[in-house]
């Protein structure tokens, strides 16, 4: 027998195909050898072998229609073989396409992990700056305070024209008239009504306090 029909690799179905090929191959007196040499092999070899037998004048006829069953069998056998192989290539294809996808995904709940991170940052840091202006206005405006402070704590020198005038200025009040009569500058004469009055006031809250010393 050249073909197994027990054999899941024959490429055939039904057992009565593979029984009258069978019959075919040894009622034209040819045998399993031609089956059994090629069955591993590919389909150009078959086809070379078979395409010498049918050319040779001095092979009977019937061992040439032997040997097309088989061949024809072969082809079958063949066919079988590159289909398993194009389904384990399609399989391994369809796996590699699933891993891609789930990659993808992975990829893409990641992308989107990040996103929502960046989100939060983003908001994060617009509440940090809103929360921040009202205490750098609150430092502007303490910072503007403590520098009036500052420049109203400065007291401005008196100019040496102005402390000479302030020395030389007569404690006598009649001295005082004399001079004031004299005719001084405006802004002199302003100045030295003031220091008359306080020198004046001085006076008074001394006489005072010498006849509060005498009672």
């Amino acid at each position: 027998m050249a073909i197994d029909f027990r054999d899941p690799r024959s490429g055939f179905r039904h057992s009565e195909v593979v029984l009258f090929i069978n019959e075919e191959v040894l009622s034209n007196g040819g045998s399993p050898d031609f089956y059994l040499t090629f069955q591993s092999r590919p389909w150009n070899e078959v086809e070379d072998s078979l395409h010498s037998v049918v050319a040779d004048p001095q092979v009977p006829r019937a061992i040439k229609r032997a040997c097309a069953w088989s061949a024809l069998a072969l082809g079958v056998r063949v066919a079988a073989r590159q289909w398993e192989q194009q389904g384990r290539q399609v399989q391994r294809l369809q796996d590699q396409v699933e891993e891609r996808e789930g990659a993808a995904w992975a990829l893409a709940s990641e992308l989107q992990w990040l996103r929502e991170e960046r989100d939060d940052v983003v908001s994060q840091l617009h509440s940090t700056r809103d929360d921040l202006k009202p205490a750098l206005g609150e430092r502007d405006a303490l910072h503007e305070r403590l520098i009036q402070f500052e420049l109203s704590q400065e007291v401005a020198p008196e100019s040496p024209a102005e402390q000479h005038r302030i020395e030389a200025w007569p404690v006598d009040a009649g001295e005082r008239r004399e001079a004031l009569a004299t005719g001084l500058p405006k802004d002199d004469k302003t100045f030295e009504s003031q220091q008359e009055e306080k020198l004046a006031s001085d006076l008074r809250r001394r006489d005072w306090d010498c006849l509060q010393c005498k009672v």
